[in-house]
């Protein structure tokens, strides 16, 4: 069921209250059946959700949205694409369901709540080839915070602008440094990101693996109201698949909610999460070699290279030192992500190679 809360009792302790649930959906109160009659995106369907099928007349089919019963949850959300054995023609497959006017919500917030909170229940469905989701919290035309499903390895690559254009990938929500922990398929999981305007970070949370994917968050906007020029304005879960993808994708969604909070848990904020903010890494952009070094005199063991995909391309061992040099010269110009395994726990840096 959707709740707002701004009700008189919040408003009788404006001084004390910490945080305010902006928007919460169960899908509880929805009737089985087609989410939305409008598959062009225009006219609202149930809870005011807009369902849209892109790329061709023969996408528009609303089935691809419904609201269905799931044992020990009550009833949620799904989404799913064609199946490629049935609609072969199909080149290219887009279905988004969006939730719009977050704007005037987080407009209601209590002063100084100035970090916004996400969470999203997701089913990850059936390992396949091909296909991927991803839910987005958006701001006007541009995506704020993004998961991104492969439907392939189970991984959840994330990103955030850092700006309105300037696209950020973090690296693995799911993963804790190692490359090894996926998220298993045909299973709940809820995900969770901190918006923090205040500090400008962004924290990437997965319960599931106790494991939070920390960034800078609009730290190249010039900007003077962050939360006005960058408040979160909608909510889209999309399904894309193409030809070539040989099967349908199948996903579920619960419990989305929206909260505005006036700091980042202290969880969050742990020694492990705020590690990578104790490394340097120089020259950054580099050539060949880069040098990596920290303020809190770490012991390096080991450095694993990723792509921004969170496919391993090489790992480096050291022999526990607090500086080390990072040949780099054989990688091919674009962004990595350094997995910089401690003593203390294993850090996050992005890397730009020239």
């Amino acid at each position: 069921m959707k709740k707002y809360i701004f009700s008189i009792l919040s408003l009788l302790f404006l001084n004390t209250t910490h945080s305010q649930v902006l928007y919460d959906e169960d899908f509880d109160s929805f009737t089985l059946g087609n989410l939305g009659t409008d598959p062009d995106g225009l006219i609202p369907g149930q809870g005011d959700w807009l369902t849209e099928c892109l790329y061709g007349p023969a996408s528009k089919d609303n089935s691809r949205f419904t609201i269905t019963a799931e044992p020990g949850r009550g009833k949620v959300l799904l989404l799913s694409s064609f199946d490629p054995i049935l609609q072969p023609q199909q080149a290219q497959m887009d279905f988004i369901a969006k939730k719009v006017g977050l704007d005037t919500l987080t407009n209601l917030r209590i002063s100084g709540n100035n970090v916004i909170k996400l969470e999203v229940d997701y089913y990850t469905g059936v390992q396949q080839t091909g296909p991927i989701t991803s839910i987005s919290l958006t701001y006007f035309d541009g995506i704020l915070v993004s998961w991104t499903h492969r439907s392939d390895d189970g991984s959840i690559p994330v990103s955030y602008h850092n700006g309105k254009t300037q696209k950020h990938d973090v690296g693995l929500a799911n993963n804790n440094g190692s490359g090894s922990h996926l998220l298993p398929f045909n299973t709940w999981v809820t995900f969770i990101a901190y918006l923090d305007y205040n500090n400008k970070k962004i924290y990437f949370e997965t319960p599931y693996f106790g494991t939070v994917a920390v960034g800078d968050f609009l730290s190249q906007s010039t900007s003077t109201n962050l939360m006005q020029d960058f408040k979160p304005s909608a909510i889209h879960l999309r399904i894309s698949a193409k030809l070539n993808d040989t099967y349908q994708m199948v996903n579920k969604y619960d419990d989305i909610k929206i909260t505005a909070l006036n700091a980042v848990p202290p969880h969050i904020l742990s020694v492990n999460t705020i590690l990578a903010e104790q490394f340097n890494l120089y020259p950054n952009p580099a050539m060949d070699m880069v040098n990596i070094t920290n303020s809190k005199n770490m012991f390096v063991e080991q450095v694993a290279i990723y792509d921004v995909t969170g496919k391993q391309l090489s790992t480096q061992t050291f022999n526990k030192e607090a500086e080390i040099q990072l040949n780099v010269e054989n990688l091919a110009s674009g962004v990595y992500l350094l997995h910089i395994e401690t003593n203390e726990g294993t850090a996050v840096k992005k890397l730009v190679k020239k």
